[in-house]
Order: C-alpha cells, then sequence, then structure tokens
C-alpha cells in the first residue's frame, strides 16, 4: 500500500479524484474524505484540473506532456511488479515513434535506465528505421510465445520455399505468424536462404543489376519478418514483384535480409540481463529537489527498486493486464482503464503529474495533427517563393475533390485532369493535350494525396528520433488565432557531411492546418539558420478550383 501522511487529507483525497469525477464506486468513498473534498478549495480545484486534461484525452487531443493515453496505461500496467528484458522487450519498438515520447518515468524506462542490454537493443532497431506499421508489427512479435497457434511445423516448412523466393501468394497469416515465432522454423528459413544465397553466388548468371547497397533494411523487413502480413489482402503485393524478382535471386541483396534476419531474431531469442525493476509510487518522495540530488527521477512521486529473479515480491495486481501481442490497434479514448490499473496507482501518478507539473491543459497544436488536417485537404492553393525573388516561382493548385492538379510557373501552365484522363500544358497562349495513361495517373494521384509538399516527412513515422519539436513565441504573427512551431533535425550526407534543417510552420490553432510554411538549413551547428523557401497556403472551395480552370486554360 502506498503510505500517506495521514495529516494531510489533501493527500488522502487524491486518491479518490477519479471516483468524484466519474461517480464510479462511490460507496467506497470514505465519508470524512467527501466532507473534506467538498469544503477544501484545493482539492476542488485540483479534480477540476484532472478533468480538463482528462476531457482532451478523451477528445482524441494528446497534450504533448502527456503523449499517448493507452501508451502509458501500457507502461503503468506494472507499477509494482518486476520488469525484466522480456517484458520491456515488446515496448522498445513503441519508444522510436516521435508521437508516443514519454517525458516521465514509467515502469518500463526505469528497467531501460538501469538495463545496458535493453539499451542496445533500442538503439539497434532504431538504425534500422523502420515505418510506423513495421515498428507496431515489431512489438506484436516480441510479445508472442512460441506455441501460442494451431499451425504445425510440417505446415509451416512446407511453406518455406515460397517465403525465400519472396512469393507470399502461397502462404498465408498464420503461416508467416509461425515461421516468425517458431525456433525451429526461424533456423529453417534462415538456411534454406543461406543455400539459395551460395547457389546463386557461384552461378554465372547474374541478376540484373540494382543499387544493391542502397537498399535499406526497411526494405527487407517485410520479406525477413513478415509477421501480422496478410498475403490475401496484401495492398502491397502489387509493388513487391519487381523487388522480389531481383532480391530473391541476388546474393548481396540476399546477405543483407541474413545480415537483418540476425539482427531482428536475436533481439527476439536474447537470454534475459540480471537487471530486474521495480517501480513504486511514493509521495514522499517527490519532496526531494532536483538541484541537490544524484536520483534521476528526483522530484517525480516514484521509487526505484533493484531485485534480482528470484525474489519475492508481494504486490497487489492490477485490474486487467494488457497483451500487448493483441492489440492491433490501441486505442487513445479508452482513459478510464487507465486509473484502474494497479489498485489506482496510474491515476496517482498521472495527478502527480498534471498537477504538480504544471503540464498545459491548453490544445496545443501537435505535428500528429498537423499530418491528420493535411491528409483532410479538399482544395488548396500553393505559392512557393525564394528569398532572392520578389514574386512566386511556382503557384500550385491541388483539389482532391475535382481530381485535378495544376502547376503554374513564369513560362508555362500544367493541368492534370484525372477524371477526363487529360494533361493540358498552356504555353504562350496555346494548349496541347494529351491522354494519361495508367501508370502517369497513378503517379499523380500519389503526388495529390502525399503531403502536398508542405512537410519535411510524408509520413510522421518518418521523422528521425532525435528531432526537436518546439513552440516559437518571439515571431511576429500577422493574424489571429495562428502559432507558429520549429522542427529541427540533422540530415546525413553521402561522405559523412551533415545538413542541419529547420522547418517553421504557422499552423491554425482551431484546424491545424498550415497558413505558412518556411524552410531554413545551415552547414555548421554553429551557423545561423538560412531561409531556403517559403510556401503560402489557402484553402479554397469546388468553385474557385474550377475559375482558375476556366482562367487558365480556356481558349487556344
Amino acid at each position: 500500500m502506498i503510505a500517506y501522511n495521514s495529516n494531510s487529507l489533501c493527500k488522502q483525497a487524491e486518491l479518490y479524484y477519479y471516483d468524484f469525477l466519474f461517480g464510479q464506486n462511490s460507496e467506497s468513498i470514505p465519508q470524512f474524505i467527501i466532507d473534506h473534498v467538498n469544503q477544501c478549495h484545493n482539492c476542488s480545484e485540483k479534480i477540476n484540473r484532472l478533468k480538463e486534461v482528462l476531457s482532451l484525452i478523451e477528445n482524441g487531443i494528446d497534450p504533448e506532456s502527456l503523449a499517448a493515453a493507452s501508451w502509458l496505461k501500457l507502461h503503468f500496467a506494472y507499477i509494482g511488479r518486476k520488469v525484466t528484458c522480456k517484458i520491456a522487450k515488446p515496448f522498445l519498438p513503441g519508444f522510436l515513434e516521435p508521437a508516443l515520447e514519454i517525458k516521465i518515468p514509467t515502469p518500463i524506462t526505469v528497467h531501460l535506465d538501469n538495463c545496458p542490454q535493453c539499451r542496445e537493443d533500442l538503439e539497434t532497431i532504431h538504425r534500422l528505421n523502420l515505418s510506423h506499421k513495421q515498428l507496431s508489427r515489431l512489438s506484436r512479435l516480441f510479445a508472442e510465445k512460441p506455441g501460442e497457434d494451431n499451425v504445425s511445423c510440417s505446415q509451416a516448412q512446407n511453406a518455406i520455399p515460397a517465403v525465400v523466393s519472396m512469393n507470399f501468394n502461397e502462404t498465408s497469416k498464420e503461416l508467416l505468424k509461425h515461421l516468425c515465432i517458431c525456433p525451429d522454423c526461424i533456423n529453417a528459413i534462415y538456411q534454406r536462404r543461406e543455400t539459395v544465397r551460395n547457389k546463386y553466388l557461384h552461378t554465372s548468371k547474374k541478376p540484373k543489376m540494382f543499387l544493391c547497397e542502397e537498399i535499406s533494411a526497411n526494405d527487407y523487413f517485410d520479406y525477413v519478418v513478415p509477421y501480422g502480413l496478410d498475403p490475401a489482402n496484401d495492398q502491397y503485393a502489387k509493388f513487391r514483384s519487381f523487388f522480389a524478382s531481383h532480391s530473391s535471386i541476388c546474393p548481396i541483396c540476399l546477405a543483407k535480409m541474413q545480415q537483418l534476419h540476425n539482427t531482428i531474431y536475436n533481439i527476439a531469442k536474447r537470454v534475459e540481463s540480471e537487471v530486474v525493476t521495480i517501480y513504486h509510487i511514493d509521495e514522499s518522495a517527490k519532496s526531494e529537489t532536483v538541484e541537490n540530488s544524484d536520483n534521476v527521477y528526483a522530484g517525480f512521486p516514484i521509487k526505484a527498486e533493484m531485485v534480482g529473479h528470484e525474489d519475492e515480491v508481494i504486490a497487489e495486481q492490477p485490474d486487467a493486464i494488457v497483451n500487448i501481442a493483441t492489440k492491433q490497434k490501441v486505442s487513445v479514448i479508452n482513459i478510464k482503464p487507465l486509473f484502474k490499473i494497479a489498485a489506482s496507482a496510474a491515476a496517482v501518478i498521472l495527478i502527480a503529474t498534471v498537477l504538480f507539473m504544471n503540464i498545459p491543459t491548453a490544445k496545443a497544436v501537435t505535428l500528429e495533427g498537423i499530418y491528420k488536417a493535411i491528409e483532410k485537404i479538399k482544395n488548396v492553393h500553393i505559392l512557393s517563393f525564394i528569398p532572392e525573388k520578389n514574386g512566386p516561382v511556382q503557384e500550385r493548385w491541388v483539389s482532391r475533390a475535382l481530381n485535378v492538379n495544376i502547376i503554374k510557373t513564369d513560362s508555362e501552365s500544367v493541368l492534370w485532369d484525372i477524371s477526363n484522363k487529360t494533361k493540358k500544358i498552356k504555353h504562350n497562349n496555346s494548349i496541347e493535350t494529351t491522354k494519361l495513361n495508367t501508370e502517369m495517373i497513378s503517379e499523380i494521384q500519389n503526388t495529390m494525396n502525399n503531403s502536398l509538399g508542405l512537410l519535411p516527412f510524408n509520413n510522421i513515422s518518418e521523422i528521425p528520433i532525435d528531432t526537436k519539436w518546439s513552440r516559437v513565441n518571439n515571431v511576429e504573427i500577422n493574424s489571429g488565432g495562428v502559432e507558429v512551431y520549429d522542427l529541427q533535425w540533422t540530415e546525413k550526407r553521402y561522405g559523412g557531411s551533415a545538413v542541419f534543417k529547420k522547418w517553421r510552420i504557422f499552423a491554425d490553432s482551431h484546424t491545424d492546418l498550415p497558413r505558412r510554411v518556411e524552410w531554413y538549413q545551415k552547414l555548421n551547428p554553429d551557423d545561423r539558420y538560412i531561409l531556403q523557401s517559403v510556401n503560402s497556403i489557402e484553402y479554397l472551395d469546388n468553385n474557385q478550383i474550377q475559375d482558375v480552370i476556366k482562367e487558365s486554360f480556356s481558349g487556344n
């Protein structure tokens, strides 16, 4: 049990804030606590503040400093319990998701702080540069146990030739899962791939050349770790054949796949270290000042304990322990169970974080919100500028509603009309019309459906882990309801040189839509950022887009 100062009714009342808010288990609230809260201005203020934060989370808005509520729920399920490498391992890929950044100590982060082997595994996964979906599948793979399926080894091993040849059409989701969690089958795949690699290593017939050295681990990942893939519903199947036809017979690619195989499955089967941690809620620990303490958790209401694997731990068990392997998609909305984990201990840590660390409750513009807002754009007009020129160097109109893309420069205007499968080029008052083939249409649609050139990364999962996202308060803003944020990162170039990048967005605080985007870079860390280009953005309706088409492409 958590010990509180009996002289402080406010401290005792904190355990019941959740019950006051949602009216659950009201019979279990002691009468003296009810009387105290009804008369205490301090407790009433804290309950209202907590209610405001929970309202934001339940509406799908994550305050930056709290990260995802569901991610915290998974972490706090282990309060008061032993955390070993086996328990921490499924969490490792999630630490590489920018949207899941955690700024407070949790039972899992405490283990990472004390376990060099888990930190090394995390860094190894980081270097693979996996996508959001790949990280999610890897988390679930690390949580799986051999034998948790209905597929026999003989059935699965019949599918190994197809898997090694990168032809998943001859397999199934269940077979692929077994091949990724059964140690014997994992070894059998490695041996089969090694046999194939040796065959083509010594053959006189060489595959058509690719830039094999430039193919990264995330390109091979699905073929080495097909866990979670469903061949019957593979939306990327049509894109796989060209890559697979080369890589399945290329000794260089096969060697890189073997290396990735060893990297992933060595982490999966790694023997646990001797590091075993326990995370306790301890309100008295919060009084320890950060300035005068060597304790990295100073100022937080927790204590971290190191124990042995065999040590007995007497702790009240959570009402529900979440099995990551079954979480296909974690909901951010489901906040209420968070407060019933570990006998309300999770509620205490969240209350401590919200109430004692002054986390703002006002809605902040987030990267995730910006990405989602841009995905929903129907019609947009983008003007591009560079510092050395007065007027725009390019204008672009994109209408996802009308399936139209227009680009205008000083020399010409080009209209891609997907619905009519035509391309029009206006040059010197003459208009040339051509038909679009299927490949051209697909390419233009991809261009229209991505980030529209407004974001530095097409997908939020591509953002490097060391990227810095911060609000800018010293910039003049010409209109109300706009907030300014900087995204800073380092881009590595061939030869080992680095370019320091900065992307500044002027975003509507209500819609998260960008009004203006500025692009900066510098070559040395001590230099000032130099402005490279600017995008000015306005949002139109269908009629305005049609007016642009008529004005720009009518007549001969």
